[in-house]
């Protein structure tokens, strides 16, 4: 029998603005977070880590380099500060409108109930609130992110609410369902319908999946009554890209998704890969979606996006279980990641991963550039027409691969696969910084204190006894840093490209290339000996 989603029961809390008071969905969500450092402490998190794990059989450490795939490592960054401001107001606006306390609920149930009976030409026309919201699109090629994003910052809130002073009244903040691949708008329905029983322990997707057949529209009143009954704070539709070469099905969910947010007052984030831009412009209602701007996600190649994934790389280079792991990669060895990974959080992760286990089972214990280069050319295979189209620059290359799909890592997989051959960081800690002082010199360096955020916070934790001076001239050396490197990496991006041989090809190289012997010898003393019969070194004799 399904476990039943725990609800947390309604705390109520002043919401800080005159328009939220007296609204029970708004004053029983979270606090609106004011400063941005807490918020970046509260979205961080890290795996468990230690100089001990180093000492552990090989098959556990790489075991343990699970804990990266599985989402323990979240580094936040400006752009996840401003995609939860967005989300909170998305949210709080929408419930503006739709207060309880005040019976609107009630009076769009009844409208909407008239309608499903065809009975639209009895509603009686009162003087109402205007319930429209504005909406949102996020877009960005596949491996971002973007969804990972959207689901953590969703996070910070508890997804059901029960209400014991309004007849336990069951507020569900937010929704994330997925776009069916064939763009099958029944089939979105249904996904609706299971996300929702998931958490409600209802049985909305047999009722309207098997039990009665019912057409599309039928579906999509069934849809926005529950979204009425429950008090939806936020739907999110992630994937939309599947809507784009089903013209018909997209018009008429569009149309269902304008009348969400123009008449009954929920909010619509949208995410999808660039192909999806297309989507988002027949959007009726457009000018809604420029009310909280539509945004972007990924790398463009800026120096503020180089310095972003600088400050993901850099956090991610602690968590290594390889025993000559160090604390920081030196440049070129960065700069080297980027240029294979192209800023591509999801590939930049797997490169890192899948590199830390070649290292292990080779017994090489180091992540190198030659051993970047094998783990991209043999692992990485799927996605390097993406990779180069972005490294071209054009455009038109890009969206024919901007969702191609991000291989995933089975560690057991990659280890039968390979060639059997030869500091803690804790954001919870972080201290309230001197606010006034630290903006001050920062505005004389001309550095936006919201732009810098993230690394602010990780700084003060590395050095809890920092001063306002000294962590300015360290903020100063990072951007500098990654100004430095972004300039380099473009550089090396402008030069033939260097061909990686796979290990499978070593066989058909040079006779005396050291590959070409490497892949004649079975064992280290075959090695040995093939070695000296080359003449390449001496005999122990």
């Amino acid at each position: 029998m399904k476990t039943p989603y725990v609800a947390v029961t309604a705390n109520y809390i002043d919401p800080g603005l005159e328009e939220y008071r007296g609204n029970p969905l708004i004053e029983a969500l979270p606090k609106i977070y004011e400063d941005d450092l807490v918020l970046a402490k509260t979205l961080a998190s890290r795996p468990t880590h230690s100089e001990g794990d180093l000492k552990l059989h090989p098959k556990l450490r790489m075991h343990a380099l699970g804990r990266l795939l599985d989402g323990d490592f979240f580094h936040p960054l400006p752009n996840h500060l401003n995609l939860e401001k967005k989300l909170s107001l998305m949210i709080r606006s929408g419930y503006v409108k739709r207060n309880p306390a005040k019976h609107y609920d009630k009076q769009l149930m009844q409208e909407n109930y008239l309608k499903s009976q065809g009975k639209e030409e009895r509603i009686q026309v009162f003087p109402t609130t205007d319930r429209s919201v504005q909406s949102t699109t996020l877009i960005g090629c596949s491996g971002s992110g973007k969804t990972t994003a959207v689901r953590k910052v969703l996070s910070t809130y508890p997804q059901l609410i029960e209400h014991p002073d309004y007849n336990m009244h069951q507020q569900l903040v937010y929704v994330v369902v997925e776009c069916p691949y064939n763009g099958d708008l029944a089939s979105l329905c249904k996904n609706f319908f299971h996300s929702i029983d998931e958490v409600l322990n209802t049985k909305y997707h047999r009722r309207y999946g098997y039990e009665i057949r019912v057409g599309e529209k039928t579906l999509l009143q069934a849809m926005k009554q529950i979204v009425i009954d429950h008090s939806l704070g936020l739907l999110v539709i992630d994937e939309i890209q599947h809507l784009q070469d089903t013209k018909d099905k997209r018009d008429e969910l569009l149309n269902f998704f304008t009348e969400l947010t123009n008449t009954i007052g929920v909010p619509v984030l949208i995410v999808g890969t660039p192909k999806a831009s297309g989507i988002s412009k027949d959007l009726r209602g457009a000018r809604r979606e420029i009310g909280f701007g539509s945004m972007n996600w990924g790398i463009s190649k800026t120096e503020s996006d180089m310095k972003q994934w600088r400050s993901f790389a850099m956090r991610l280079w602690r968590f290594q279980w390889v025993k000559k792991r160090t604390q920081t990669p030196d440049s070129d060895l960065l700069e080297h990641l980027f240029v294979l990974s192209q800023g591509i959080i999801d590939i930049t992760l797997k490169l890192f991963v899948i590199a830390q286990i070649r290292a292990i089972v080779t017994k090489a214990e180091e992540i190198t550039i030659p051993l970047l280069d094998t783990v991209y050319a043999e692992e990485m295979k799927s996605v390097h027409p993406m990779l180069d189209a972005l490294r071209s620059g054009n455009e038109k290359e890009i969206l024919k691969y901007s969702d191609l799909l991000i291989p995933t890592v089975d560690i057991e997989d990659v280890v039968k696969n390979m060639p059997q051959y030869v500091e803690e960081l804790d954001i919870s800690e972080q201290r309230e910084p001197e606010e006034n002082g630290l903006k001050s010199l920062l505005e004389f360096f001309k550095l936006d204190y919201k732009e810098h955020v993230s690394e602010i916070a990780l700084l003060k934790d590395e050095y809890p006894d920092i001063d306002n001076v000294s962590l300015v001239r360290k903020l100063i050396a990072e951007v500098d840093a990654s100004k430095v490197s972004l300039k380099s990496v473009q550089k090396k991006e402008q030069k033939p490209k260097t061909n990686v041989v796979p290990y499978g090809k070593w066989s058909k190289l040079d006779h005396d290339d050291l590959r070409y012997i490497r892949s004649q010898s079975n064992t280290e003393s075959e090695m040995h000996s093939n070695l000296v019969k080359a003449g390449l070194i001496a005999s122990l004799d």
